[in-house]
Parts: structure tokens; sequence; C-alpha cells
């Protein structure tokens, strides 16, 4: 099975939205005989395992699939997390069982984050905030969107029209062009991913490979630029004057067969996105 990554990050294998869980938390292997070895890679609140009734942090153990796991206050199993490998809603659900849909979703992540942050923290989060009240939240209302998980410097919206949720994203990047925001005046650069696809909806969040698709194509396009899955360019190719570029089939992490990939080069008003 490999190594899985598991933390906060979109870019995580398995991605927990827990506050309490850090970006890169833990790693999670197999260890033989149906046992995982998982061990912590330096988090902010810790790794914790049950041993005799009592929570005890750990820097590496072995444990069983059904073993009581704690990252940060996020309480799980091995089994749990490789189950829904990629995206886990941040507690266990105790609504309806879930349910599937189709739905367009945008992955969108801030370039440089890390370094920013360890720059000045205090401004980027500033600018981050005001980056989605000036500009962010208020496009992705503008065409029908929703947000659905914020994850540090990640967020998700989902789109019931994938037309729309390609000039959300593309009126986006074009307005962020030359701007800046909050006190600090910093500019903010998302690379962006767009897929149609199934997904799994528990309340109000939404996980599987629908969402997973979206964020590692999101990991392919440039700074301010935006990537495409082959059943978007299908569906928008005739509806929407865009420049296309085919970036062919991409090998991308935790998914199984290889996806057709699509970088939009321009917005319809012909203003030239990264590329």
């Amino acid at each position: 099975m490999g190594v899985y990554k598991i933390g906060r990050s979109p870019k995580s294998d398995i991605v927990l939205t827990d506050g309490s869980v850090s970006r890169e938390h833990a790693e999670l292997s197999d260890a033989g005989d149906g046992r995982y070895s998982i061990v912590d890679v330096g988090s902010t609140f810790g790794t914790f395992i049950m041993r005799e009734g009592d929570w005890r942090k750990i820097k590496q153990a072995v444990i069983a699939a059904d073993e009581p796991l704690k990252l940060g206050k996020h309480q799980t199993t091995a089994a749990q997390m490789l189950k829904f490998k990629g995206s886990l809603p941040s507690e266990p659900s105790s609504r309806e069982p879930a349910i599937r849909r189709l739905a367009a979703i945008l992955a969108a992540d801030v370039v440089g984050y890390s370094r920013m942050m360890g720059e000045d923290e205090a401004g980027t989060l500033a600018a981050l905030k005001a980056c989605r009240r000036e500009l962010f939240d208020p496009m992705v209302q503008r065409f029908r969107g929703r947000i659905f998980k914020v994850i540090g410097d990640g967020i998700l919206a989902e789109f019931p029209s994938v037309v729309d949720a390609v000039r959300c994203a593309v009126d986006i990047q074009s307005s962020m062009l030359n701007r800046a925001f909050g006190p600090s005046a910093k500019a903010i650069t998302f690379r962006m991913g767009i897929n149609i696809g199934d997904v799994i909806a528990d309340g109000d969040d939404l996980y599987g490979d629908g969402v997973n698709i979206a964020a590692r194509l999101e990991t392919l396009s440039q700074p301010g630029g935006l990537c495409i899955s082959g059943p978007v360019f299908d569906q928008i190719k005739n509806k929407l004057q865009l420049d296309y570029e085919d970036l062919g089939e991409q090998t991308v992490k935790n998914i199984a067969e290889p996806l057709r990939v699509y970088r939009i080069q321009s917005s319809e008003s012909g203003r030239k996105l990264p590329s």
C-alpha cells in the first residue's frame, strides 16, 4: 500500500479537516499481518494510541486496523482512514447515511502560503481573509456555488453547473491579477483545478474521488492558472469561448487511472491566464 501522508493539507493522501490536525501530521503504512505503522512527523498537537484504557502519545507505533487512534483531537482508526482515503469528514457523522450525487468541484490553493506565513503570519491571514470577503466568496455565490471546506490555505467549492464553476474560477483568477489585499496590501495567488464527478455528501461536507481529482488537478496548474479534467472539457468546449491547452494524460497521486487534463489559457474576454 506504500506510505500515506495524513494531514489537513489538501495535498495529503488522507485529508483530515479537524483544526487540531497539523497540515503534515503523520504517515501510515502497512506493517504486515493486518497491522499498520503510524509515525508522527512533527505534528503540533501529537498522535495518540489507546493503551490500558489511556491515551498515550507516540512518535511511532504499530496498531491494528480497528484500534482507536487520535491525531490531535480527531479520533479515528486506520481502517476508517483507508476506507475514505483522500478526504475525511472532520468527525464521524451521526446524521442520516451519506448519499452520492454529481457535482462540479473547484479546488483552490494559495501559492507560497507556508513561506508567506513564515514571513508575516498576521499580515498573511488578514490578506487571505480580505481576499475571501471581497472577491472569492462573493464570486462563488454569484455563480450559485457553495464553499464546503476550508483547510488553511485550501478552499473547496461545489457548483450544480460545470459551466458556472469554470466561469467562476476564470473570473476569480482574472480579477486577482495586479490586486492586493489586507492592511499590508499583499498579493494572493491561487492555483485552481475543476472536476465533475460523483461525490459523497455527509451533512455539509463532500468527499470521494470527485473531490480528490479536483485537488490533484489544482497541483498541476500554474500560479494564477486553472486546470480542468477531460469530463469538464467535454461539457464546456462548445459553451465557453476559452483558449484550451491539451496537456494529455497525467498520472496523479492516489488516482488509479491517468487523467486527461486541459489548461485554460484565457478568459472569455481574452485576458490571458498563466500557462
